[in-house]
């Protein structure tokens, strides 16, 4: 039997509605109220708090238990009005009545905006069974989503397909619902979903990574290079987050370069990578976190998909590139779009016109 006293939360409120619906789904012959958890002020935190309790109180005329739901709750954010003088007493009244719950009755609070430090979310960690959706873990959520539509629309999707589609909608769980049936009936609800599909038809969501203009940069790719930078100027004044990413990228391909040119591996696959590590790993920075600067840091997955049409030389120059895009940006920040297009025009000319090849 499920505790009749439960929270729910986590980092993502799409999964953490996702886990308190399944939960709920378990209560057979109970019937199920939603409470908006939503409150900006005093007067939201006292309204919600009395239509709990009056819930609570309640009993459901058909069915023999009740299930009440404080849904996405803002609660046991920072900002809350719980935590100010003006909420307290309604608070303390509150738990006052949770300490003593109507037996029989289920009561389940889920929430995805908590902090840990108050007072109230320690109090109710105490009564509730607690159930929480680490960060870490949802890398490995967003691929059993991908699971779970790919079974209901009758299709598969390539790894690589995958791997765009989480990065293209920076990992909102709810937009790839959304999305990946359009994806399925572009293939007609049969086959597999390739990487090029989803890139021709996928919207992209700006993220930290700045992930279409680098691949499309790095594909040699103008066309694309140039749309995908117009869009981010849309959205942001500034550049330099995408360059810092084109110069996240480059390092890890000039290393990938350098264990080629050396004939130490073919490919970077995962088993490549470890057997090369002991040889070539004090030509790097210390293996510890993650960083652009140490391959083998770096998910040996990740890496395999790290392709470029760029040679060495053309790695090498881009080094150079950069710092002297830099330097423009600082000096003319209001012509970002005209640089960024000038050094791929720079940049995919030298394709055309190979420098002398260079010895590592």
């Amino acid at each position: 039997m499920e505790p009749f006293f439960q929270f729910i939360f986590g980092f993502d409120e799409f999964f953490v509605e996702l886990k308190a619906k399944a939960v709920i789904e378990t209560l057979t012959d109970t019937s199920l109220e939603g409470i908006d958890g939503q409150m900006n002020t005093v007067s939201d935190l006292k309204r919600v708090f009395e239509a709990i309790v009056e819930s609570l109180r309640t009993v459901d005329f058909f069915e023999p238990r009740k299930c009440v739901w404080l849904r996405n709750t803002n609660l046991f954010a920072s900002t809350s009005p719980a935590i100010t003088e003006a909420g307290q007493d309604a608070v303390d009244k509150w738990l006052h009545f949770l300490k003593q719950l109507p037996s029989e009755t289920y009561f389940f609070i889920s929430a995805s905006t908590v902090d840990k430090r108050t007072k109230l979310f320690k109090i109710i960690q105490s009564l509730a069974a607690c159930t929480e959706l680490e960060e870490a873990e949802q890398g490995s959520r967003l691929r059993a989503l991908i699971e779970t539509l790919s079974r209901q629309y009758a299709v598969t999707m390539d790894p690589d397909a995958t791997e765009a589609f989480i990065q293209k909608l920076n990992g909102h769980p709810r937009m790839m619902s959304n999305e990946f049936e359009k994806l399925a009936c572009f293939n007609n609800f049969r086959g597999t979903i390739t990487r090029d599909c989803v890139l021709g038809n996928t919207p992209t969501v700006p993220n930290d990574e700045f992930f279409e203009p680098v691949e499309a940069f790095y594909a040699g790719d103008f066309k694309r290079y140039l749309q995908s930078l117009g869009n981010h100027c849309l959205l942001h004044k500034e550049v330099r987050s995408v360059l810092s990413a084109l110069q996240n990228r480059n390092r890890l391909l000039l290393q990938i370069a350098y264990l080629q040119q050396k004939h130490a591996v073919t490919s970077c696959d995962k088993q490549s990578l470890v057997s090369v590590e002991p040889r070539f790993r004090e030509f790097f920075s210390p293996i510890g976190a993650k960083n652009s600067f140490c391959l083998f840091s770096q998910n040996p997955w990740y890496v395999s998909r790290l392709k470029t049409h760029f040679p060495y030389e053309i790695l090498l120059q881009l080094q150079m590139d950069f710092v002297e895009v830099f330097d423009q940006l600082l000096k003319a920040p209001k012509n970002t779009y005209l640089i960024m297009e000038n050094l791929a025009r720079k940049t995919f000319a030298r394709l055309k016109n190979p420098q002398k090849k260079l010895t590592l």
